[in-house]
């Protein structure tokens, strides 16, 4: 029969806790790397001006 000492638990909770941390670590990146996307696309519809009448117009027939 298996039995279940500390050391194994806490050893289990170590491992899961550590993957907790990584996962948020890569949240955090993930958050970083989608809001420069955000911050270059803000900055290149200001660069380009407003859109043009028939740009519209081709996304409203997609």
């Amino acid at each position: 029969m298996f039995g279940l000492n500390g050391k194994i638990v806490r050893h289990h909770f170590m491992g899961v806790y550590g993957k907790v941390v990584q996962i948020r670590e890569l949240v955090e990146v993930l958050d970083t790397v989608f809001d420069s996307f955000h911050k270059v696309n803000t900055i290149s519809k200001t660069m380009l001006g407003p859109r043009k009448p028939s740009a519209k117009k081709l996304d409203r027939l997609r």
